[in-house]
């Protein structure tokens, strides 16, 4: 199945390309977690992630053509 994803701020490093987009082919009943290992984003690294627009955790299931967003929390006062 194919997904795609956006990086956003310091997590757009991890992107091959230089607008932090891209696509992946991955495996049925592949997770959240399976984008962000393939991306190597350390599991330390603080973001928020979106699915289609939703909040999302480490092992949501994804499905053929979902949308991921991953950008850094926003912080201040």
């Amino acid at each position: 199945m194919k997904i795609s994803f956006h990086l956003f701020a310091n997590l757009r490093s991890f992107s091959l390309s230089t607008d932090g987009c891209g696509e992946l082919e991955l495996a049925e009943g592949s997770t959240v977690g399976t984008v962000t290992d393939a991306l190597r984003i350390p599991p330390e690294t603080d973001r928020v992630i979106l699915l289609n627009g939703h909040h999302a955790k480490e092992d949501t299931r994804l499905l053929e053509g979902d949308s991921l967003t991953f950008f850094p929390p926003i912080t201040g006062g």
